[in-house]
């Protein structure tokens, strides 16, 4: 469940990804190009349709069958704690990425400080000031 979750999790966070390059690519299309695109589009967009019906039947089940033995306050209970968690990772999932992205724009290596106009003044006068 959880492999499939995650699967379809990053198939439906890549699919606008995915549909703005084919749009994209779409402005240098001869209208026959243009019209398979579309067809492409309209198969992409209903593939993402039938993902997210199968994951929330998947999900129905399987926790309809966990579940079934609790009562509806048990479940409300359990639902709170579900979200209390969910906002933790996300929070932490938002922190990381924010760090990720410091890293990544940090560690890009700094090109010298190019030498001063003085300096170049100086050698090119044999080395009298101006």
């Amino acid at each position: 469940m959880l492999s499939t979750l995650l699967t379809n999790a990053f198939s439906l966070a890549t699919l606008p990804a995915r549909l703005t390059l084919r749009s994209v690519r779409a402005l240098a299309m001869t209208p026959a190009e243009v019209s398979c695109l579309l067809k492409d589009m309209r198969g992409a967009s209903d593939q993402a349709v039938q993902e997210i019906h199968a994951l929330l039947a998947s999900v129905d089940d399987e926790m309809g069958r966990k579940t079934a033995h609790l009562s509806n306050a048990d479940k409300r209970l359990a639902a709170e704690l579900a979200l209390q968690a969910a906002e933790q990772h996300l929070s932490m999932a938002a922190i990381n990425i924010l760090r990720a992205v410091w890293l990544t724009l940090n560690s890009t290596t700094q090109l010298p400080a190019e030498p001063s106009v003085r300096s170049i003044k100086h050698e090119a006068r044999g080395g009298k000031e101006v």
